[in-house]
């Protein structure tokens, strides 16, 4: 292999405007929502009340933006086109005080460089205004016109001049869900400013300028969502806290539904999100998330939003104060308005632990109810599991057996016997090789996951019409990613129509599913969608929502089954392709082997 440095030969050289601009444009323009997000943030900067989007072909086509702000003189249009020109700084101890939401400069200059661009603009109306024409960072026109105060940016053919980069472009549908995104974002950020949005012409978003945050999550996300949250209104020091969060009972299987801002810019930030977390401490269920609009302003000399080209990181100078106050504002608007769900249990994992043991066996929570056996048809026995198996008394440190159950891959059910039921929860059975314990949840779980699977495949999901048709409000981004998929969730049994903007009719679902919650079952499909993907990762994608649907009517623990039902279950288990895991991969069944269990009873 030839030495790397001797295959430099080329002198150091300063690289030309023109292909600066280009590197550049690959931080700042990642896509068409990239561009609309700088587009907007300078629209706002410039003190606009109205702001309307007009997007062709996911963006890639045209993005059209105006706006009524201040605008620009007509000396100042060329130079906004150049490198590092803004209005926002002037010196290096201006980047400790960041009030705008643009500051670099770089914004134009790069798209400008990667697409066709036309700007009109005019911070006067009387006083007239300036065209400027670039196309791959060329300046192609510049001349005065009439127009009215404010700007107005077109964006055509992005990334022509760079092929390459439009390779790694999504659908059409997929790129303007990013934007709808954005326009989400900043509709929440500044709900003074009226947004209006329109894809191909047709309309999105069209938002009412408002003082009520409420009104405009309502506006974005439907009042169903606006009913349940929660006012958070905190402040203490340097911080202030303000915004809203889902009570207990209203969650959601992701994260899509949280929007953090800080000093009115939105971003991604594990603190906050920790802290918010943290705030509901075990109110939540395993796996679910809250909603929130969560609104955190500070002295801009305790954040450096200068982290990263997109400004959606930033970083703060005394992060362990953020943290605890952001965790204790959410404490407290949720003790103020505590709703616990009717159903919430102490999970394990929320049991303490014995330091030495790994486990804990005295004094269990109030709530707490030790595993009893029940045998179908026959009253409850008050012992627990652990004396009917000959343990010592709970506070000696013992374990069941020497060695741990294990997960069984190849027995056949029908040689063993039901013999009842654990906790309600858990099928025993018994047998030659010792005792087996089956968790009718997930063994159910995987019948109906395969039941779901070959009907979908076979398109002959039965379905069931739903007497009155459930109304949901989407927000935009989740309207514009579930559009594509109505034919195919059809195919699952969710028949879905649009029904004016942004909600949608849901007209039938799966037969089995016929008495669970409706509204949440579409939730959870849509957070699942991919937003645009190959047919691999789309057969995967839809996989993952048959998932969902057989974990939903899967019969739940604390449910008694009698020896018929039991039965019934493994007799349906066994006739799967695979009996002995869920489709998430947990172990259906678990074999206490009788060698072990003799052992244990000195028998052997």
């Amino acid at each position: 292999m030839s030495d790397p440095a001797s295959q430099i030969v080329s002198p150091i050289r300063i690289l030309a405007e023109d292909l600066a601009n280009q590197i550049a444009a690959g931080e700042v323009v990642e896509r068409p929502a990239s561009v609309v997000k700088e587009l907007v943030e300078n629209s706002i900067d410039a003190g606009a009340t109205t702001i309307r989007l007009d997007i062709e072909g996911g963006g890639k086509k045209k993005i059209r933006i105006m706006d009524n702000g201040r605008g620009m003189v007509p000396d100042e249009c060329r130079l906004a086109f150049s490198r590092h020109a803004t209005s926002k700084i002037a010196r290096f101890e201006d980047l400790e005080t960041i009030h705008s939401l643009g500051f670099r400069g770089e914004a134009l200059a790069s798209i400008a460089s990667v697409a066709k661009v036309r700007c009109t603009s005019a911070r006067n109306e009387s006083e007239g205004g300036r065209l400027i024409v670039v196309e791959g960072g060329e300046l192609l026109e510049e001349k005065d016109i009439a127009c009215s105060q404010g700007t107005t940016l077109e964006v055509d053919e992005l990334f022509y001049s760079t092929p390459a980069r439009s390779k790694f472009l999504k659908g059409d549908s997929t790129e303007f869900s990013h934007i709808s995104q954005v326009i989400t974002q900043q509709a929440l950020a500044y709900p003074n400013i009226q947004f209006l949005l329109t894809h191909n012409g047709r309309e999105v978003i069209n938002t009412l300028p408002t003082e009520q945050l409420h009104y405009r999550v309502a506006e974005l996300f439907g009042a169903d969502l606006a009913k349940f949250l929660l006012e958070v209104d905190a402040k203490s020091g340097d911080y202030q806290l303000k915004g809203y969060v889902s009570s207990p009972v209203y969650t959601r299987s992701s994260r899509s539904a949280q929007y953090c801002f800080i000093n009115g810019r939105f971003v991604r930030d594990k603190v906050i999100l920790h802290a918010t977390q943290q705030g509901y401490s075990h109110l939540l269920p395993k796996g679910q998330h809250p909603v929130m609009f969560l609104y955190l302003t500070m002295d801009p000399r305790l954040l450096d939003v200068n982290v990263h080209p997109s400004k959606a990181e930033v970083r703060f100078a005394f992060q362990q104060d953020v943290h605890q106050f952001v965790a204790k504002g959410v404490r407290s608007a949720l003790e103020s308005n505590q709703q616990t769900p009717a159903d919430f249990t102490v999970r394990e994992e929320d049991i303490p632990l014995d330091r030495t043991t790994h486990r804990s066996y005295s004094s269990p929570p109030s709530n707490y109810q030790s595993a009893k056996w029940q045998a179908p048809g026959q009253r409850d026995l008050s012992q627990p599991l652990q004396t009917m198996l000959g343990q010592t008394p709970a506070t000696s440190q013992v374990t069941w057996f020497d060695k741990a159950p294990t997960p069984v891959s190849n027995l056949i059910y029908s040689e063993f016997e039901s013999i009842g039921q654990l906790d309600r929860s858990f099928i025993i059975m018994q047998g030659k090789q010792g005792l087996l314990v089956v968790d009718q949840h997930v063994a159910h779980e995987r019948i109906l996951y395969e039941q779901f699977l070959g009907a979908a495949k076979n398109r002959k999901v039965e379905v069931q019409k739903l007497l009155f048709p459930l109304s949901m409000a989407l927000s935009p981004s989740e309207s514009e990613l579930l559009t594509p998929h109505l034919s195919r969730l059809l195919d699952l049994g969710l028949e879905l129509e649009p029904f004016g903007q942004n909600e949608f009719l849901l007209r039938s679902v799966p037969a089995i599913l016929k008495n669970g919650d409706h509204e949440k079952l579409l939730r959870e499909t849509i957070d699942l969608l991919p937003k645009g993907a190959h047919e691999d990762v789309l057969h995967e994608k839809y996989e993952n929502i048959l998932i969902m649907m057989s974990c939903r009517n899967a019969i739940k623990v604390n449910h008694t089954l009698n020896l018929e039902q039991i039965r019934k279950l493994i007799s349906d288990l066994e006739q799967t392709s695979m009996p002995y895991t869920c489709p998430h991969g947990r172990p259906i069944s678990l074999l206490f082997e009788m060698d072990d269990i003799l052992k244990k009873f000195l028998r052997k």
